[in-house]
């Protein structure tokens, strides 16, 4: 089931290279499909929504944008409530701890500056609904928002989800969300700038939602680039057969396109874990779209050293990154700065981290990981500066200035500073 292959072998370089390739380069295709709906949408605004809603959603909307608020919560089962409620308590008790302070200073020449954080005033939070409602999208949007005291959330979702999901409705009046935009795919995107007229947006989605978001990028801000689900796996060859299975499954049917690797010192483990992943397979009710994925992007890569595996897998800068395995978890250090987000020991499946671990699932993919963090409540929150030069500073710090500035050729800044260095005019 598995591809195994020996990591420095021709299969195994020749595998490699393609896996990088496939991870890095942009999807052109799907930026060409969505450019005309971004286009129509901005310019369009409200008007060009709704012809896009009935158009890919399948429906006319009575009303674009509702309050999930207004009225009596809808029923839903009672462990489904609970569930939720234990995740929401655990993921904003965990964002709490990223609240930036701000500072405040003078330095010895009398210059006084100051940061102070402050909320963005709207964000837009994408939730999928394509397939199913993932309650797990709503929360690692909508609660670091919270957490952020952004002002105003609105929600972006298919109308056809929001219809027919008594669970996102009551997810939604149990955060307390007011407005929801009922506009999905990269039409939703371009509805949230033009139509609910946020800052920002976040949230995972498909590829068309994550090329909208690139396109309209120079207009709010996006939080990362989102693309297919990543699992690498360093496993040692004491780690449990069984259980990396099973973690493997569990990125694999998220969809046909995710990446699952497994990165080792030990053929014996691979193997056992190919053969694991054949016997879970059988049972599995998503087997399809798991086994596609697997097929396509699976791969077992057998390194001569576990010092080498770890080595190549914090180079991967995957989405999701698992130690497994005491030897495993002894590189934990060396993992961690280029993780979309580490999972340390055998205990730790990265679906903890999917609902109620407490950090957020919303990561860096394709690699993006090297330069980019996981959704968190500081991308909810902008930083004003400000800064006050005593004369006396201004004074001794404007010839300066004024030299660098005649140096690049710009008189009228060197002149500005001139008057505040006491220059006659």
């Amino acid at each position: 089931m598995l591809r195994v292959l020996a990591a420095n072998g021709k299969e195994g370089r020749l595998a490699r290279l393609a896996l990088a390739k496939s991870r890095t380069t942009p999807d052109f295709a799907a930026l060409r499909d969505a450019m005309p709906i971004v286009e129509d949408v901005l310019a369009g605004g409200r008007e060009a929504l709704v012809r896009a809603v009935t158009r890919f959603d399948g429906e006319t909307p009575k009303a674009l944008v509702v309050d999930p608020s207004r009225g009596a919560a809808p029923k839903v089962d009672a462990s489904f409530a609970r569930a939720f409620r234990v995740a929401e308590k655990r993921i904003r008790a965990y964002h709490r701890h990223q609240l930036p302070k701000g500072f405040a200073f003078r330095d010895a020449l009398g210059v006084a500056f100051r940061e102070v954080p402050s909320p963005l005033d709207a964000v837009g939070v994408y939730v999928p609904g394509g397939r199913a409602f993932y309650p797990s999208s709503l929360l690692m949007g909508v609660v670091p928002a919270q957490v952020a005291r952004v002002p105003r959330i609105v929600v972006a979702t298919p109308p056809r989800a929001y219809r027919e999901s008594a669970e996102l409705r009551w997810a939604l009046h149990a955060l307390g969300v007011r407005s929801v935009l009922l506009a999905g795919g990269a039409h939703g995107i371009a509805g949230l700038v033009s139509v609910a007229g946020v800052a920002k947006i976040v949230g995972p989605g498909n590829r068309w939602v994550a090329a909208a978001k690139h396109l309209v990028s120079g207009l709010v801000g996006v939080d990362l680039p989102a693309g297919p689900s990543e699992v690498v796996i360093l496993a040692s060859p004491d780690a449990d057969a069984e259980r990396i299975a099973a973690d493997l499954l569990a990125q694999a049917e998220h969809d046909p396109e995710a990446v699952c690797l497994l990165y080792t010192s030990s053929r014996a483990l691979a193997d056992r874990v190919s053969q694991a992943l054949v016997s879970l397979l059988e049972t599995l009710p998503t087997r399809e779209t798991a086994r596609a994925s697997l097929t396509a992007r699976g791969l077992g890569l057998v390194f001569p050293t576990l010092e080498a595996a770890a080595r190549a897998a914090a180079e991967s800068a995957g989405e999701h990154v698992q130690a497994m395995g005491k030897g495993a978890e002894r590189f934990a250090a060396l993992l961690l700065p280029t993780a979309g987000a580490l999972f340390v020991g055998e205990d730790t499946p990265t679906a903890f981290g999917d609902y109620l671990a407490g950090p957020n699932h919303v990561l860096p993919t394709g690699g993006a990981a090297r330069s980019y963090s996981g959704l968190s409540v500081r991308d909810f929150v902008r930083f004003g500066r400000s800064v006050s030069f005593s004369r006396k500073a201004a004074r001794a710090l404007a010839p300066v200035a004024a030299r660098l500035a005649r140096f690049e050729g710009l008189e009228g800044h060197a002149r500005a500073l001139d008057l505040r260095a006491g220059k006659p005019r």
